[in-house]
């Protein structure tokens, strides 16, 4: 009976020590000018919209943007629907952000960038590379990292598309 008592507690530490951890990733939607803070425009705030109906069933408990104002209005649909607040964080920090985000376990990501920082999260957190056209708004990159007990991860990435078909 012990024995049985200790391999079950064995059993549930190691399987504790196993995690799963989804990031999705968009650009933001479709701006209203190229002034470099520009809001969404109206199809960028639909698309905003299809991305929380894309998103609300994912169990998302972390939301990212950077401090421009068209990554917040992209991510806050999903955020005011989920009840969650938006982190901010620096465009011009990616590898530092990058290194955040490695060490966030069991959780479920929305990181919502740019043209250029999107790709390199993309490629440090599943060593794969992808690039964003400027006319490029519904893509939805999907990295699932998976660290086993015994030390080794692995990282696979999916990609689909939201919301209107871009141009």
């Amino acid at each position: 009976m012990k024995k049985g008592i200790f391999l079950f507690f064995l059993m549930a530490i190691i399987a504790s020590s196993c995690t799963t951890t989804h990031y999705y990733l968009v650009r933001h939607a479709e701006r209203l000018d190229n002034s470099s803070d520009s809001p969404l425009s109206d199809i960028g705030h639909s698309r905003a919209n299809a991305l929380r109906e894309a998103l609300i069933t994912k169990g998302i408990d972390t939301l990212l943007a950077s401090t421009r104002i068209r990554t917040q209005q992209t991510a806050q649909p999903l955020a005011t629907a989920l009840g969650k607040a938006l982190t901010i964080y620096s465009p011009d920090t990616t590898a530092g952000l990058i290194q955040r985000l490695q060490q966030i376990k069991r959780k479920q990501v929305l990181v919502v960038g740019h043209s250029n920082t999107i790709p390199e999260i993309v490629k440090g957190l599943s060593g794969q590379a992808v690039q964003i056209a400027d006319n490029d708004f519904d893509n939805l990159f999907i990295v699932t990292r998976r660290r086993f007990c015994w030390g080794r991860t692995t990282s696979k990435l999916g990609q689909t598309v939201y919301g209107a078909t871009s141009p």
